[in-house]
């Protein structure tokens, strides 16, 4: 079996490499980005089966980049994760597409619970497997 694609959108740099490290350390085929414009490029190249994304950018409209990648690739699944718990804030995400929402700081455990778990990642559509043969 193929290990799944995971991209993280984190400006956060020690926090962005630990979950690079604990990505990889478990298999996971992992890209990190510092800036949500990098990760639009990234995204629309390798439709990675998970993304971890910060929400704390200001100067990027994340919820637009939630719809774009949702519409680009329906099958992946977005972890957007922010230092703030503001239920509207979550409840906004959720409505964009996320599947789920995590409040900074968070511990691996419960993140790859979520992952490995609650939400697994679905394969792509054999429709879309065909299209690329």
């Amino acid at each position: 079996m193929t290990p799944a694609s995971i991209m993280i959108v984190e400006n956060n740099t020690e926090l962005r490499n630990t979950l690079r490290h604990a990505f990889e350390d478990r298999g996971y085929l992992t890209w990190t980005c510092i800036i949500p414009e990098i990760a639009m490029s990234i995204f629309e190249a390798v439709q990675p089966s998970i993304v971890i994304l910060d929400l704390d950018f200001e100067e990027a409209d994340v919820l637009r980049i939630l719809d774009v990648w949702h519409k680009l690739s329906p099958h992946t699944r977005v972890i957007v994760e922010s230092t703030d718990a503001d239920a509207e804030r979550m409840r906004e995400a959720m409505a964009h597409g996320a599947h789920a929402y995590l409040t900074k700081p968070f511990g691996l455990t419960p993140l790859f619970d979520l992952l490995e778990k609650d939400i697994p990642p679905t394969p792509p559509s054999s429709a879309k497997l065909n299209k690329a043969a």
